[in-house]
């Protein structure tokens, strides 16, 4: 079984109201992870975080479990939810 770790992230109070709250988000990866027998290891978080950059507790958090091998690969419900930015994207990857 491939072993992933989920990531979600709200930037606003709207946001976390119009059905992209942390726990909508945690609820979609969890039925993806099951739907495609994925084991969630885990579902790091960043509340009240933009995507402008790749400096976020959550995700810097995130990235170091990817190198360490505690996970094989990262689930998102949106891509927006990792980063806004094609550059930052690539980068993110580059990382792992």
């Amino acid at each position: 079984m491939v072993k992933v770790l989920g990531y979600v992230r709200v930037s606003t109070e709207e946001q976390s109201e119009s059905g992209h709250s942390l726990g909508a988000q945690r609820e979609k990866l969890k039925a993806y992870a099951a739907l495609y027998d994925l084991e969630l290891v885990e579902i790091v978080e960043d509340g009240g975080q933009s995507a402008k950059t790749l400096n976020r507790p959550g995700l810097q958090r995130a990235l170091k479990i990817l190198r360490n091998g505690e996970a094989d690969g990262i689930v998102i419900v949106k891509l927006d939810r990792l980063t806004r930015s094609v550059v930052s994207r690539f980068s993110a990857c580059a990382m792992r």
